[in-house]
């Protein structure tokens, strides 16, 4: 309406408009007419003039947690789910190879899982990784020499299908101990895993191949002796 009003205005000043022009802002008021009639008693219609109609515009950068919190899901062997999915302990009576997987899928983003490994002895190993998706569990226990996965265990050994990954013969950094508190990391982005050792301060990082691990990724433990135990204590997204 000041719209028009300005319009009708500066036509009459200066006395320039047709015939057409009269219609053309009839309509218009008798649609705007129409229009405040028509709106719900509901609904007030009123203009601020301390503040602008339209404000500026930001584009926040920063990105929605997608992800949920981890939780144990899918498993293979003797492993029993505790504490609402947040703790995977080996049941069996004797030492087999069973695996246990996280239910969240990562294909993008970084992510930060905090773990805390459990052994009753320090001659078994365990370990921790990921693995695709598209890897059936069931897979992991029937063919463990050619499992494909990226981590590492927990007697300093990894998990690594590129054969020019070597590891120092001098490298320690597991070996020897029972407790474990991690930190893992999942850089999707950069196509990488890294753990951060709690105790020894210690952060060890792994290039990814997702011609040979497609995305999604999930994370999966190895355990294997009775007493073996992990805790998933927390996750988030990294921003």
């Amino acid at each position: 309406m000041h719209d028009l009003a300005e319009r009708l205005q500066k036509a009459r000043e200066n006395d320039d408009y047709v015939e057409t022009d009269l219609r053309t802002w009839t309509t218009i008021l008798e649609k705007l007419k129409c229009d405040v009639i028509t709106v719900p008693p509901s609904i007030h219609v009123y203009e601020d003039s301390t503040k602008l109609l339209i404000g500026k515009l930001h584009v926040s950068s920063t990105k929605q947690n997608l992800i949920q919190e981890e939780r144990f899901g899918e498993f293979v062997g003797d492993i029993c789910i505790e504490d609402n999915g947040r703790v995977a302990l080996y049941s069996g009576s004797y030492s087999s190879n069973s695996y246990v997987r996280g239910k969240e899928e990562y294909s993008n983003g970084k992510h930060k899982i905090r773990v805390i490994i459990n052994k009753k002895t320090a001659t078994y190993a365990m370990s921790f990784s990921i693995v695709s998706k598209s890897t059936p569990i069931s897979q992991t226990t029937s063919d463990t020499e050619t499992h494909i996965a990226y981590g590492w265990y927990t007697d300093d050994d990894i998990h690594n299908p590129d054969s020019s990954y070597q590891v120092s013969k001098n490298f320690k950094d597991l070996q020897g101990e029972t407790t474990f508190e991690l930190e893992l990391i999942i850089d999707c982005d950069n196509r990488k895993i890294s753990y951060f050792n709690e105790r020894t301060k210690n952060t060890h990082e792994m290039n990814v191949n997702i011609d040979i691990c497609p995305f999604p990724w999930q994370l999966e433990f190895y355990l294997f002796y009775i007493g073996d135990r992990v805790q998933i204590v927390s996750s988030s997204q990294v921003f």
